[in-house]
């Protein structure tokens, strides 16, 4: 019964990221917008960069739900990517919403889907020993350190604003 939840959850990362981009693009929509004002040093970035920054991510995570379910590689991959769309969910659009003041498109389906796939798939895969506690430190900094740049990117471009 886990291994069919787990491959259920690595079945749904994919589905989920484009609900994550429905929600975001189409309905509500709006994103592009309300993330330049949430972070303004990216307002240069055209529609056409978010549709290449999405397509790529998806491909990502479609290759590694493919290889995780097909060739039962390990779910460290897996791990790794749903904490990177959790950390999306986390720190884009739940700070970024309390920042605002605004609804950030796409907070809907990083608070329903991308956190407790994460959260659900770390549990059962350390709970099964698929993983040991220290490919779950791995796994979790690893799919942070985006966020985490970005964050440290963030910091700055305010610290150099401040100062001119």
């Amino acid at each position: 019964m886990i291994s069919f939840t787990m491959n259920l959850l690595v079945l749904l990362l994919p589905i989920t990221y484009l609900l994550h981009c429905f929600e975001e693009f189409i309905f509500p929509g709006g994103f592009i917008n309300w993330y330049h004002s949430f972070r303004p040093f990216l307002s240069k970035q055209s529609s056409q960069y978010y549709i290449k920054v999405n397509l790529i991510g998806f491909s990502i995570i479609l290759l590694i739900s493919f290889s995780v379910f097909f060739f039962h590689t390990s779910y460290n991959s897996f791990l790794i990517a749903s904490t990177f769309l959790a950390c999306n969910a986390i720190f884009t659009h739940i700070v970024g919403a309390i920042q605002t003041h605004k609804y950030s498109p796409g907070i809907f389906t990083g608070c329903i889907l991308y956190i407790p796939i994460c959260v659900l798939g770390y549990f059962l895969a350390f709970h099964t020993h698929q993983i040991m506690l220290s490919d779950l430190i791995s796994d979790l900094i690893l799919g942070s350190l985006y966020e985490i740049w970005n964050i440290r990117k963030n910091i700055k471009k305010k610290r150099l604003n401040e100062t001119i």
